[in-house]
């Protein structure tokens, strides 16, 4: 398994509110899963994290090494861009880059989001996105019908950016996504199948992705270790498991909202990955970056 660890340069994680501070009563309450389906708001999550870029090269805030990817110029610092994004629009496509040309992928727990299908439209036939809550899914079939108000003009652009490729591709790349995604599903990672899809699809994903969302599902370890197994279930043998995440926290916030997250560390997350079926000892398929508490990890499913 190959380990990055990149060290930051301003001041990732980004600020969480003092649960000590004298803010509005309604900002210290601290919301459970059981309370996404009222208070997570899909416009609050799109707006705190994919509308805050500013400039066309972003200050790079981690290090990379050679063998993962070009280093960058440094250049004006953009602050207000949440750091897990950074994380996922900076080394996702290098992620992508390694990867041979499959046919399928789903994104597990996307919310309302398309960045993760952009990173791939290039590199798979068909894009599924799946996600638990309705205001999500619906989020996302008026984004795919052509009538979502939300301009992902921001996150493609830095996308792009890591990419090498022209702002003046901003259009042509979200077309180039929304003719990939096929359709979109409802997702349980505590159900089996976990991802609602039909028989002519089920387990027969080359690829599935999951960022920022089992931690936050999950209230116990046992639960976890639950979840992973069986969305890990729906990849084919020798596909491959990308997921990241935060280590040891037990909180975020973004919204107005607090929402409790699953206090793990780096080796019990890969114990349950190995658990799973996937081969994180592995060194020529397994990929594990950390950075400030976040991490990605790319690994390979056995083949039996």
């Amino acid at each position: 398994m190959e380990t990055i660890t990149p060290r930051s340069t301003n001041g990732i994680p980004a600020e969480k509110l003092d649960l000590n501070s004298n803010n509005d009563s309604k900002q210290q309450i601290i919301y459970t899963r059981d309370h996404f389906h009222t208070e997570f708001d899909t416009n609050a999550y799109l707006t705190d994290f994919y509308t805050k870029i500013e400039d066309p090269a972003m200050q790079l805030v981690l290090t990379f090494l050679p063998s993962i990817v070009a280093r960058l110029p440094q250049r004006k610092r953009l602050a207000d861009f949440d750091p897990a994004m950074q994380l996922v629009l900076t080394f996702l496509p290098s992620i992508v880059a390694r990867l041979p040309p499959r046919k399928r992928l789903a994104d597990f727990g996307a919310g309302p989001t398309i960045h993760v299908a952009a990173c791939f439209r290039n590199h798979v036939d068909e894009i599924y996105l799946a996600d638990y809550l309705p205001q999500n899914r619906e989020e996302l079939q008026r984004w795919k019908n052509g009538e979502s108000k939300f301009d992902w003009g921001a996150a493609l652009r830095m996308m792009l950016t890591r990419e090498g490729k022209d702002w003046s591709k901003v259009a042509e790349t979200e077309a180039e996504t929304r003719a990939k995604v096929f359709d979109i599903f409802y997702a349980n990672c505590f159900e089996q199948p976990s991802i609602q899809c039909g028989k002519d699809l089920e387990g027969k994903f080359d690829i599935i992705t999951s960022f920022f969302t089992m931690e936050y599902c999950c209230n116990t370890k046992d639960e976890y270790q639950t979840a992973i197994k069986n969305v890990v279930e729906q990849v084919i043998p020798g596909g491959y498991f990308i997921m990241g995440g935060i280590l040891e926290e037990t909180w975020c916030s973004f919204g107005g909202r607090k929402f409790t997250c699953l206090f793990i560390t780096k080796e019990f997350m890969l114990d349950c990955l190995r658990e799973a079926g996937c081969l994180v000892d592995d060194e020529k398929t397994c990929y594990l970056l950390e950075v400030n508490g976040m991490f990605l990890v790319c690994a390979k499913k056995a083949e039996n």
